[in-house]
């Protein structure tokens, strides 16, 4: 799985935020603040990975205990899928 291509990714004052390309209709038209941790998936997402590579760099990043990194990334790819910035 992958962010959708021409994702835009970046800084705004001191918030990092996820947008879709603008000239691609995903039927989202927004933007998604993220945290730091979010952001931490997303830039692993700019290249082809899979939910357990994901948990696994959850877990040893933030140092929290892999069944709870596995929990909430379910919910926030959950989310990204919703808003349709998953590619499989």
């Amino acid at each position: 799985m992958h962010l959708i291509k021409d994702h835009i990714l970046r800084k705004v004052h001191r918030n990092t935020v996820l947008v879709p390309p603008p000239d691609r209709d995903i039927g989202f038209n927004g933007m998604i603040v993220l945290n730091h941790t979010g952001e931490f998936v997303c830039k692993m997402l700019r290249e082809d990975t899979d939910r357990d590579k994901l948990a696994a760099a959850l877990a040893q990043e933030y140092e929290v205990d892999p069944k709870q990194a596995e929990a909430d990334l379910d919910v926030f790819l959950s989310e990204l899928g919703s808003c349709n910035m998953l590619e499989e």
